[in-house]
């Protein structure tokens, strides 16, 4: 697991659920496709991207990869 804590305003509870959306933004000029496509490239490699509340101000934003492939250094 990856996690990336933040300690600015974090995100608003009514906007918890779209922030992920294509095009969702709370800036005056953001195209809001950053959350979205990253996203889109974590869940196309079997893994899971999500946003939690950070205590006391900000957001924790957290991802998984699915491992695949891992060799045992030992049979080699």
């Amino acid at each position: 697991m990856v996690v990336a804590d933040t300690t600015g305003p974090g995100v608003d509870t009514p906007k918890v659920d779209q922030i992920f959306d294509a095009f969702f933004t709370t800036k005056p000029d953001g195209p809001g496709m950053g959350l979205s496509i990253c996203r889109s490239i974590i869940e196309a490699h079997g893994g899971r991207l999500w946003m939690s509340p950070n205590d006391p101000a900000g957001s924790v934003f957290s991802f998984t990869l699915k491992v695949t492939g891992l060799r045992d250094p030992s049979q080699e």
